[in-house]
């Protein structure tokens, strides 16, 4: 790298500073890996002589490599000025978890309560161009629609990214011409990952075979945001402070009906994910009478109120899902705060008040968890399935309790029952699917009751 596409890289980072810090540049909280881009970054910015409280999390996965990493980045911080603040957490063992997903959640939550308590302008990270490449194509690939390909933005009022016009080839020939010191996470360079998946196995093969392919997905996300522009011009024009009007709503194709609720739910919640079997039901918004509506996750609906549709969010309830063994209902009663869940000989059964499933039709372990948008079960009695929202609406839950709504899940992922609170005292807490109803040859059943 010559001494002008150094400076370009610095310039690039100043430009961006003023055009989007144009009264000054705020103070940062900047998450700083040990690794070749983060290193860098702290570097421009002990150069630039930007304050910031530099945050290092150690996730304790590669042992002695992971306390070397926090090792050079306090060491560095401190030499260079820097407050340093470094997070140890342990990571996750259980089967079905995805590191990588937790990770970032634990170290954005780490930064934004650092960010609060610091009183911090934003948080710095050295997300690059090849980053924005994978997080495109990732999406794309998970289906996600195409306002979500547009990628991550410089500054989105939180997140500042500095870097994210500069490739990975040119940080690393900075750091090699400046002498930044960082170190190389190994773990990177295995493909369990899908991001590392599409690094190593794929993305630099494409090369060879589609000159140019990267400026091409980059260029994916221009054309989302001009379809994200010109959804919310659309947003402006039908609806006002009562909501959307249902006249002009219903003027619009199908798709873009889609795409406006989608942009205005992302509004309220932008990490809020609907599902496709969710937007699909919107077709039924022109039968809906005032006061009713349609679910499209635990916590939002969209509404009739005579000429207009609302979306309404209801509070967060959802749990975090709990793995019940059958060895443990047969040596305790499980009690939450407010279920009573037990296993116990089918005598008697009070079915005004309780739930009851038959022990082994089951394939143990159990889950329980708050319901999603699109799930579906075999209600008792029925020879198909039903969204368990529509369920719901059926059994005239509320708004409200629809969020409370619970269901239990057997090891395949089968709905054995959705549990929500008894609109009475002397009703059964929930539903049950007909896959799992006792009958005569039942030996065990498990109860489930609302404590009152």
């Amino acid at each position: 790298m010559s001494k002008s596409d150094s400076s370009l890289i610095e310039h690039t980072v100043q430009k961006s500073l003023r055009r989007y810090f144009p009264q000054g540049t705020p103070f940062f909280i900047l998450g700083v890996s040990g690794g070749v881009d983060s290193m860098s970054l702290l570097y421009i910015f002990k150069k630039f002589g930007i304050d910031a409280l530099v945050s290092h999390v150690n996730y304790q996965k590669r042992a002695e490599a992971s306390d070397k990493d926090a090792e050079l980045v306090e060491g560095f911080a401190s030499a260079w000025g820097f407050e340093c603040h470094v997070a140890t957490l342990d990571a996750p063992e259980e089967e079905g978890i995805n590191f990588q997903q937790w990770a970032r959640q634990k170290r954005y939550d780490i930064y934004r309560n650092l960010a609060d308590e610091y009183d911090a302008g934003g948080i710095a990270v050295a997300h690059h161009e090849d980053d924005q490449v994978e997080t495109i194509l990732q999406k794309l690939f998970r289906g996600a629609g195409l306002a979500s390909w547009s990628g991550m933005e410089v500054w989105d009022g939180e997140v500042f990214r500095p870097y994210l016009h500069i490739s990975r080839s040119q940080i690393e020939e900075y750091a090699e011409q400046e002498a930044v010191p960082f170190r190389t996470d190994e773990s990177n360079l295995e493909s369990g990952y899908a991001r590392n998946f599409l690094r190593n196995e794929w993305l630099h093969q494409l090369k060879q075979f589609f000159p140019g392919w990267k400026k091409n997905v980059l260029r994916i996300a221009d054309q989302a945001q001009n379809y994200e522009e010109a959804v919310k011009w659309i947003a402006g024009q039908i609806t006002d402070s009562q909501g959307i009007r249902r006249k002009a709503y219903h003027t619009l194709e199908p798709g873009l009906r889609r795409a406006l609720i989608l942009w205005l739910a992302k509004q309220q919640n932008p990490e809020l994910t609907i599902s496709q079997n969710s937007l699909r039901e919107l077709s039924e918004l022109r039968n809906l009478q005032t006061g009713q509506e349609i679910t499209l996750t635990p916590n939002l609906s969209v509404m009739r109120d005579r000429d207009y549709y609302v979306l309404a969010e209801s509070s967060e309830t959802s749990m975090e899902p709990m793995t019940i063994e059958r060895f443990e209902l047969e040596s305790n009663v499980l009690q939450t705060d407010e279920l009573i869940i037990s296993l116990q000989p089918h005598k008697s059964p009070d079915f005004e008040t309780a739930l009851y499933l038959d022990a082994d039709k089951i394939t143990w372990p159990l889950t329980l968890r708050s319901w999603r948008a699109g799930d579906r079960f075999q209600p008792l009695g029925m020879e198909g399935h039903q969204l368990v929202a529509d369920h719901l609406t059926n059994r005239k839950i509320s708004a409200a309790h629809k969020s409370e709504a619970l269901v239990m899940e057997s090891f395949e992922e089968t709905i054995c029952a959705i549990i929500f609170p008894p609109i009475k005292n002397q009703a059964p807490p929930g539903s049950i699917s007909e896959q799992v109803k006792c009958d005569s040859n039942t030996a065990q059943s498990i109860e489930i009751k609302y404590r009152y």
